[in-house]
């Protein structure tokens, strides 16, 4: 079963009416199998209070440790999650010494129950909208050196074109990003180098070739850095998981030598104060030093490695529920204004793919 899409470019048409038309698509499974027969009760028996329980207690993998979060008796919560097993008719959690265990049925259910209560917010928000006439949300996660090219521009843009839609920007490193995405905590983000993953559509969008960067007047000559140059410094970079290390870390391992990594911080401010200090220079996108270049407190310098570059992507949720449809079809319009943007402010550190 297939449940990532990866598109070979960006097609702003396409892409656009697959947000609107992409619902949230169904899943088969092998039919389970029972220790004892079921036959499906009554749905009044299905309440969201008792979807809210068995999501507890799935989550933990403990009953008596949900009933302590939900504050709610064992036995009673017990009681609510074999009539929920009841209604469906199936078993939802396999009991053994050490706790409960969801089935495949159970993380199924845990799986539609996510998206039942997304689905419900979204509903609570839409009511209010219509009630008030306010505009819809739409959560958009974008990296620290992204935030500080187009912010305010795209904020600007989306307030005086969309004005039925309340643009709010979510800024952190892009692995935060995509775990915020899964946990539905924003609604599309613009995120570096993203892995595939089963609950996410990835379109790969632009090129963007990172800079080594010092402080003003330490630079060496030219107009470009090698990569001999940077692993030569005594560097400050991300934690193991920020795209740039990785870059500089697969780039040493090529040449067979170590990156001299003097300091470690995922916090691109500390990065440029030790940057500003001179104790020590950095390989960082632009946006992350763009006011600093501006001022001729550092010097940023392409590198000419051809691998040091960081591929961006407008990365979504796979399966959209019927009211992102409905309210964010125009987001793909925002997301590649946001894109365009982003290229113009790059300039020739960019391609778009």
């Amino acid at each position: 079963m297939e449940t990532v899409r990866q598109t070979d470019g960006w097609r702003p048409a396409r892409w656009r009416a697959g947000w609107r038309e992409e619902g949230v698509r169904g899943q088969f499974c092998a039919e389970p199998t029972f220790s004892r027969p079921f036959r499906a009760g009554p749905a009044s028996m299905i309440t969201l209070k008792r979807l809210e329980y068995f999501a507890k207690v799935a989550e933990q993998r403990n009953i008596t440790r949900a009933a302590e979060q939900l504050h709610i008796a064992q036995p009673a919560l017990g009681m609510h999650i074999r009539e929920l097993e009841a209604a469906f008719g199936v078993t939802l959690l396999e009991r053994h010494s050490r706790g409960v265990e969801p089935t495949a049925a159970g993380e199924l259910l845990l799986e539609r129950t996510a998206e039942i209560f997304e689905l419900l917010e979204r509903t609570r928000d839409d009511l209010r909208c219509v009630a008030t006439s306010a505009p819809a949300r739409f959560k958009l996660g974008m990296t620290t050196s992204i935030m500080q090219l187009i912010a305010s521009d795209l904020l600007l843009s989306t307030q005086e074109h969309y004005p039925g839609v309340a643009l709010q920007l979510h800024e952190n490193p892009s692995f935060m990003l995509v775990d915020a995405l899964v946990r539905r905590e924003v609604d599309a983000i613009l995120a570096y180098s993203v892995q595939p993953h089963p609950e996410l559509t990835l379109t790969p969008v632009l090129k963007e070739r990172v800079l080594f960067v010092t402080k003003a007047g330490e630079a060496g000559g030219g107009d470009w850095a090698d990569m001999d140059e940077v692993l030569a410094h005594e560097l400050v970079l991300g934690g193991e998981r920020d795209v740039a290390r990785q870059l500089v870390e697969q780039a040493a391992l090529q040449k067979g030598v170590a990156a001299r990594i003097k300091y470690e911080t995922p916090s691109i401010a500390g990065q440029r104060d030790l940057i500003l200090r001179g104790a020590a220079a950095a390989v960082l996108p632009m946006g992350a030093i763009a006011r600093e270049l501006r001022n001729g407190d550092v010097v940023a310098r392409p590198i000419r490695d051809a691998n040091m570059e960081m591929t961006l992507f407008v990365v979504r949720r796979a399966a959209a529920d019927e009211v992102s449809r409905r309210h964010f079809a125009t987001a793909g319009e925002i997301l590649e204004e946001g894109v365009a943007l982003l290229a113009a402010r790059l300039g020739s550190l960019a391609r778009q793919i």
